[in-house]
C-alpha cells in the first residue's frame, strides 16, 4: 500500500549541510531521494547541497522543504524558524548496527611529542571546520573551555578550513599544530585511503562502551532530518515512516554511510552546549553587563538587603529569648536526665530490631524475585544480568556480578549497573580476594576489608564483599562464583549470608541447566508442542509490557466465542477464532516502548507506528506452520467494511468472517475498558455505538449477533488512572517527571486537570522563586540547575505527602489533602538558595474552586 495519496504529490527539496563539499553531499544523499520517491510514489525528491551560511538563508526564504544538518544548526533553526525534527539518522561504520550519537576529536600529528595534552595547545596554531560547525568546532570548543583554554586568548592563531577534510590535511601537512573535526572523520578518510590513522595522535582521548570512533568530547545526538513550516504534517509523517522502515542493506543507507533512521532524539544536550558557549539561540547571554543587571534588579537587591537585615534583627531577638528559656529549663532537664536516658536506650533497641526486621524482609523479597527470574528466563545471559540488577535493588547492596569458568579461566559473565569506581574494580575482584578463595575452597568466603582488593571499592562506600561458588548440585565442582558487595557498616548478617548461599545454589542449578544443550532443546521442543502454554506465554509477554491492556486478549477471545456461537459457527471454528484472538496483538512486540506505553493520546506519527502491529504480528506468526491459519485471521482484525481499515484496506466481501467477528469483539472491549486517556462506556452505550458503525466499519450480521450475545456481559471493574505497579510508576516517571528536579512536570498537572483532580487534594500552594534568573547570570547555568534541583529536593523532603509539580520553569505547585504552613524564608535556608538574592514567595489557592482557572494558566 502506498504511503502517500495522489493529493499530496509534490516536488520536495531536501537541503543537506555539505560538510565535505557539494559533490560529496550529492553522492551520499541522492540515493535517499530515490528511495523516498520509490516509497512515496508521485513525489519528486531532490538533494540541495548547502554550506553553513546557505542553510540558514534557505530555511528563512522557504526554498527547501526538509533540512538535514548538524545538531547545533537544527537547534538554531528550530528556535529562529520553527523547523521540527521528524527522524534522527543512525551512523554506519564497518558493518556495525549503527550509532545515533557523535562527538568531536581533537588531534595533532603523531610525531609532535611536544603536544600530548590539551594544555600543550597554548600558543599554538589551531584549525577547526567552521564557526557554525557543531561537530567540527562547537563540541571541541566546549571541551577546550572546560580544560581552561580560551581559543581567542590562548591560541596563537585560530583558522577555519570550512570542510572536515581540509582540517585533517592542514594538521597532516604541518600548516597548523592541532585541529578538531567530527568524531568519525578520521576513520572514514582512512577507509577511503586518503590518510593513515597512524599519522595522528588524539588529545584528551575518551573511551565510551559501544562507540567505535576516536573521541575527545562527550557524545551528542546525531544529525536530524527536520521539516520546515510550509511542509504539510501528513507528508512529514509519511516521510518519517518511510525513513524508519529503510533496511540497513538498502543502497540509500549504504551510500549515506548510515544503517537507517530512528525516532527524533532528545536534543537537550545540544541546547546545553550552545548555552554554555553562549552562541546560536543563546548568543544574547553574552550581552548582559553588570550595569544592566543592577539597572534591572537594583530595586530588588536593595529590598533583599533590607529583608536580610530585618531577619537578622529578628533572629537576634529570638536568640536572646531562647537563651533565657534554656536557663529556666536547665533544672528540669537535670531532673529528667535519668528517665530520658532509659527511654532513649529502649527506643534505640526497638529501632534496631525494627531495622533488622525490615532489612531481612527486603532480602527475602529480593531472593523471591531472583528465583522468579530464574524460572521465567530463556537466555542465560539475560537471566544472569537480570539477577545482578535485582540484587542491587536491595538498599544496601552496591554491586553484584557473576563469574563463570570457561577453559579454566574465570570470566565476568554478568554484572549489575553501579558507580564507575566499582565497575573499574570488577577485574581486581575477579583475580583475587574472596572470589578466588571461593573457587579454590568451594565454599563461601567473606572479605570485610574490600580496600585490600581495590582502593576504589572503599572510596565507593563498599564495606564488605561475599563470594559464593555456583554449583550444579551441592556436591559438584564450582561452575563459577556469585559476588555481592554491601555498603552496610556491619557487613553481612549471618541469616543474610545463608539466604544468599541458597540463592547461589539456585543460580548454579539454573546455569547448569542452561549448559545442558540437549536437555534445553528437548524442553524447548516440548514447550513448542504444548500449544496452549505457547499461546499463554506470548500473551503474558505482551501484557507484561503494557499493563494497561492486561486481560484484553482473554476478554476479546471470550467475546469472540459468544458472538461466533450466536452466529452458529462450529466448535472447531470457534476454537480457532479464540486462539487467533488471544494472539491478535502479538505484533505490538515490535512497537517501541515510547509509543506503546505512552499514557495519553498518540500523535499522527505514533498512531502510524501502532498501525504496523497487525502486519508485524502476521509476519511473526505466518512463518510457523501451526500458526498460519491464525495469522490470516488476526491480520485482518482492523480492516473496515468501507475500506478505511489497515493494513491492506480490504472492503466488505474481502474480509474473512472470523476477522469481522474479532474486529467487533476488539472494539467492544476497547469501548468498555477505561484507559488512562479516556473513560469506558457502559455496555448498552457501546453496543449502540457499534450499531451506528454498521456498514461503515462492521458487518450488520456480526453486530446483530454481538448485541444479543454481549448485552449481559460484565466488563472489567473500573480502576483509577494513577500508577500502582512498578512498571506503571516507571512509565509515569518517564512521561510525567521533570528530569532536572525529580518533581512532576506540567504535563502531569495538565493530565490531572483534564481527568479531574481527586477530591482529597483540597489544598494548593504556589511556590514562586523571585529573581532566580540572577543565579544563572552570576553563577552559570550549571550552578543554577543544581540550585533549582537542590531547592526541589528540600521542598519535597519538607512536605513528603504532597504532590509537587515544577511549573513555569523556576516555580513549583503543591497539592495536598491537608492545610500546610509553608514558610518561604525557611524553605530557602534548607536549600542551596540560602545566601542568594532569590526570594521564595508562597501563595495558597483552592484547586477545586475559584483558582482552577489559575491552575490552567500555570501550564
Amino acid at each position: 500500500m502506498s504511503l502517500v495519496s495522489p493529493a499530496l504529490a509534490a516536488d520536495v527539496s531536501i537541503g543537506v549541510l555539505a560538510l565535505r563539499g557539494p559533490e560529496k553531499a550529492k553522492e551520499m544523499w541522492s540515493p535517499t531521494a530515490r528511495y523516498l520517491e520509490h516509497a512515496l510514489p508521485g513525489n519528486t525528491f531532490r538533494i540541495v547541497p548547502l554550506d553553513f551560511d546557505e542553510v540558514r538563508l534557505a530555511v528563512r526564504q522557504g526554498s527547501i522543504d526538509f533540512v538535514l544538518t548538524n545538531s547545533s544548526y537544527y537547534v538554531e533553526l528550530e528556535s529562529l524558524y520553527g523547523v521540527s525534527a521528524v527522524a534522527t539518522l543512525k551512523n554506519r561504520f564497518n558493518g556495525d548496527a549503527g550509532y545515533s550519537a557523535f562527538g568531536g576529536v581533537i588531534f595533532t600529528r603523531a610525531d609532535r611529542n611536544d603536544i600530548r595534552a590539551l594544555s600543550d595547545l597554548r600558543k599554538k596554531n589551531f584549525a577547526a571546520v567552521d564557526p557554525s560547525s557543531f561537530g567540527g568546532w562547537h563540541v571541541g570548543w566546549r571541551e577546550l573551555k572546560r580544560q581552561g583554554l580560551d581559543p581567542e586568548r590562548d591560541f596563537k592563531r585560530l583558522t577555519f578550513e570550512h570542510t572536515h577534510d581540509a582540517v585533517v590535511y592542514a594538521v597532516r601537512d604541518g600548516r597548523v599544530d592541532g585541529g578538531t573535526v567530527r568524531s568519525d572523520t578520521l576513520e572514514r578518510m582512512a577507509a577511503e585511503g586518503k590518510i593513515n590513522l597512524g599519522d595522528f595522535f588524539v588529545l584528551n582521548r575518551q573511551q565510551v562502551e559501544g562507540f567505535p570512533f576516536l573521541l575527545s568530547t562527550p557524545l551528542y545526538p546525531e544529525w536530524p532530518l527536520a521539516k520546515t513550516r510550509q511542509v504539510p504534517e501528513q507528508l512529514a509523517v509519511r516521510v518519517a515512516i518511510a525513513l524508519m522502515q529503510m533496511p540497513e542493506t538498502d543502497p540509500a543507507a549504504r551510500t549515506g554511510m548510515i544503517t537507517g533512521w530512528t525516532l527524533p532524539l532528545n536534543y537537550q544536550p545540544v541546547h546545553d552546549a550552545l548555552k554554555e558557549l553562549r552562541i546560536g539561540p543563546y548568543e544574547r547571554l553574552r550581552r548582559l553587563t553588570p550595569g544592566e543587571v543592577f539597572a534591572q534588579y537594583g530595586y530588588w537587591l536593595v529590598l533583599a538587603l533590607l529583608l536580610v537585615l530585618v531577619a537578622f534583627l529578628i533572629m537576634a531577638y529570638v536568640g536572646q529569648m531562647n537563651r533565657r528559656l534554656r536557663a529556666n529549663q536547665t533544672q528540669l532537664k537535670d531532673l529528667n536526665a535519668t528517665l530520658e536516658d532509659r527511654v532513649r536506650l529502649r527506643t534505640e533497641e526497638v529501632e534496631r530490631l525494627l531495622e533488622r526486621e525490615h532489612f531481612l524482609r527486603g532480602v527475602v523479597e529480593m531472593v523471591a524475585d531472583v528465583n522468579q527470574i530464574l524460572i521465567t528466563s530463556t537466555s542465560m545471559e539475560e537471566m544472569l544480568k537480570a539477577c545482578c540488577d535485582r540484587l542491587i535493588s536491595h538498599t544496601d547492596y552496591r554491586v553484584a556480578w557473576v563469574g563463570l569458568l570457561r577453559n579454566g579461566q574465570l570470566e565476568v559473565a554478568a554484572k549489575s549497573y553501579g558507580p564507575a569506581e566499582i565497575m573499574r574494580s570488577i577485574l581486581a575482584c575477579r583475580d583475587k580476594g574472596p572470589t578466588r578463595g571461593a573457587l579454590s575452597a568451594n565454599r563461601t568466603v567473606i572479605e570485610i576489608d574490600p580496600a585490600t582488593i581495590a582502593a576504589d571499592l572503599d572510596k565507593a562506600g563498599v564495606r564488605a564483599a561475599v563470594a559464593m561458588p555456583l554449583r550444579g548440585d551441592a556436591y559438584a565442582e564450582p561452575l563459577g562464583t556469585l559476588c555481592v558487595m554491601t555498603g552496610r557498616v556491619a557487613g553481612f548478617d549471618q541469616e543474610e549470608v545463608e539466604m544468599l548461599e541458597q540463592l547461589a545454589g539456585d543460580i548454579g542449578f539454573a546455569v547448569h541447566a542452561f549448559n545442558q544443550r540437549a536437555e534445553t532443546r528437548r524442553l524447548q521442543q516440548e514447550r513448542i508442542s504444548n500449544y496452549e502454554e505457547t499461546i499463554l506465554s506470548l500473551v503474558d509477554m505482551i501484557e507484561k509490557r503494557d499493563t494497561y491492556t492486561a486481560g484484553h486478549t482473554r476478554r476479546v477471545a471470550h467475546y469472540c466465542e459468544l458472538i461466533a456461537a450466536r452466529l452458529g459457527h462450529s466448535p472447531e471454528e470457534i476454537e480457532k477464532l479464540k486462539r487467533a484472538a488471544i494472539l491478535h496483538d502479538i505484533g505490538k512486540i515490535a512497537i517501541p516502548d515510547a509509543v506503546l506505553l505512552k499514557p495519553g493520546k498518540l500523535s499522527p506519527l505514533e498512531y502510524e507506528l501502532i498501525k504496523q502491529h497487525a502486519e508485524e504480528g502476521y509476519r511473526t506468526l505466518v512463518r510457523i506452520d501451526m500458526y498460519k491459519e491464525l495469522a490470516e485471521i488476526m491480520r485482518s482484525h482492523h480492516e473496515r467494511e468501507n475500506g478505511s481499515g489497515y493494513p491492506r484496506g480490504l472492503v466488505s466481501g474481502q474480509i474473512p468472517r472470523l476477522s469481522q467477528i474479532m474486529a467487533v469483539a476488539d472494539a467492544f472491549d476497547a469501548m468498555t475498558t477505561n484507559r488512562i486517556y479516556k473513560p469506558r462506556k457502559e455496555v448498552p452505550v457501546a453496543l449502540e455505538e457499534l450499531r451506528k458503525l454498521v456498514g461503515e466499519h462492521y458487518s450488520l450480521e456480526v453486530v446483530d449477533a454481538a448485541c444479543e450475545a454481549l448485552r449481559d456481559v460484565q466488563p472489567p471493574p473500573v480502576a483509577d488512572q494513577l500508577p500502582k505497579t512498578p512498571l506503571e510508576r516507571q512509565r509515569f516517571a518517564y512521561f510525567f517527571d521533570d528530569q532536572l528536579t525529580g518533581a512532576h512536570n506540567a504535563s502531569y498537572l495538565q493530565f490531572m486537570l483534564r481527568n479531574g483532580l481527586p477530591a482529597h487534594l483540597s489544598h494548593g500552594y504556589v511556590v514562586l522563586l523571585r529573581h532566580f534568573s540572577a543565579v544563572n547570570m552570576t553563577s552559570g547555568w550549571s550552578a543554577g540547575s543544581q540550585a533549582l534541583a537542590g531547592f526541589a529536593a528540600a521542598l519535597m523532603g519538607r512536605y513528603p505527602d504532597a504532590l509537587v509539580f515544577r511549573v513555569m520553569g523556576d516555580d513549583f505547585l503543591l497539592l495536598t489533602s491537608q492545610r500546610l504552613e509553608i514558610n518561604g524564608a525557611y524553605l530557602k535556608t534548607l536549600s542551596p538558595l540560602e545566601g542568594t538574592q532569590v526570594e521564595v514567595e508562597v501563595r495558597e489557592l483552592d484547586p477545586h474552586g475559584a483558582d482552577r482557572e489559575y491552575l490552567q494558566g500555570l501550564l
